[in-house]
């Protein structure tokens, strides 16, 4: 396992560090790399300025590359639906798994799927990747990107929920009857206890996922 060294990229330099905690935990040579100084400068970047942001992630795949690293996981949702990861792997000749690596691989075992992103383009995004591999499969997004902010502030769990009424919205996929409820943002397993007071649906965190295919070799 101390072989396998990771670039980790991430929208802002917090949800980056806690990609490379999350991969140092489970045994992994992880090294960051943020995209954006703050979340409102990611989610302007995502949503305005597509090909700038593109043009900035090739630069940090180079960087990566060329400190000898073969391996890069795109720690953060939207980030991965505002870039063609898949075609950047394939000019830049580097393996690259991304949180919608995984939504392609579960998106069979479902009919209805909420999805809490940081962003609407992110929900959309997400959307996207389930559909275009199951295209009866229902998919509720919210965006909420002041989550985000809150999150990076060190705002507990507890009073984030309460802030933003996140009890109704589980309560809301729960009157739905989704199947599962995706954390599609890479912050928010930090009220992933929170929300599970609310809900007996699934909650699904990807990275656990990514780290699976990480070690197993899976594309």
């Amino acid at each position: 396992m101390d072989c396998i060294k990771v670039g980790v990229i991430a929208g802002t330099p917090v949800d980056t560090q806690m990609g490379v905690d999350f991969l140092i935990s489970k045994g992994i040579n992880a090294y960051g790399y943020s995209a954006s100084s703050c979340a409102q400068e990611q989610s302007k970047f995502q949503i305005l300025s597509p090909f700038e942001l593109t043009d900035k992630i090739r630069k940090i795949i180079r960087k990566i590359k060329s400190e000898s690293i073969d391996t890069i996981i795109i720690y953060c949702n939207s980030l991965s639906a505002a870039v063609d990861m898949d075609k950047l792997s394939i000019e830049e000749d580097i393996r690259i798994i991304t949180p919608l690596s995984i939504y392609k691989k579960i998106a069979c075992n479902f009919k209805n799927i909420g999805v809490l992103t940081a962003n609407n383009k992110s929900s959309a995004g997400i959307e996207k990747v389930i559909q275009s591999i199951n295209s009866d499969c229902n998919v509720i997004g919210i965006g909420i990107l002041p989550l985000v902010i809150e999150i990076e502030k060190g705002i507990s769990a507890e009073k984030i929920v309460e802030k933003f009424s996140l009890k109704n919205v589980m309560e809301f996929y729960n009157s739905i009857q989704v199947d599962v409820v995706i954390l599609g943002c890479t912050h928010f397993p930090y009220l992933y206890n929170e929300l599970k007071k609310y809900t007996t649906i699934p909650i699904l965190d990807p990275a656990e996922l990514m780290y699976e295919m990480i070690i197993n070799k899976i594309n």
